[in-house]
């Protein structure tokens, strides 16, 4: 059974090469450019896991994450970020729907992150 993978960043090119390397993996790739359009998304079709981006317009991605933690409890969460200063929320951090492996952009390779997102949907 293949899972279902919802990609949230602002930036296509990131978006679009991170959706390629995990539909080779044999995922199905969703994608999007905001949280408000991933929420929407949310509502109309379920996905396993998504891969946040966390400077996001309007509502950023911890926010989202947070968001969607209360509405569907069985979404996994990876955070891939440009910023490496940040550091995991003490709330999210306790969370066992969020990985504690932040991804830091670009990835070299999507291998690590791939086999965290199999890990995570075990």
């Amino acid at each position: 059974m293949s899972h279902s993978i919802l990609v949230l960043d602002d930036d296509v090119h990131v978006r679009e090469s991170l959706a390629i390397s995990l539909e080779d993996e044999e995922f199905d790739v969703y994608e999007v450019g905001s949280s408000e359009e991933a929420l929407n998304f949310l509502e109309k079709q379920q996905v396993d896991l998504v891969v946040v981006d966390l400077r996001l317009p309007g509502m950023n991605g911890t926010d989202f994450i947070n968001e969607a933690r209360k509405k569907w409890s069985g979404l996994k969460f990876i955070i891939y970020t440009g910023s490496p200063e940040f550091s995991i929320p003490v709330d999210l951090a306790e969370v066992s729907s969020v990985s504690n492996s932040i991804f830091l952009k670009p990835l070299p390779t999507c291998e690590v992150m791939v086999s965290e997102i199999r890990r995570m949907l075990g």
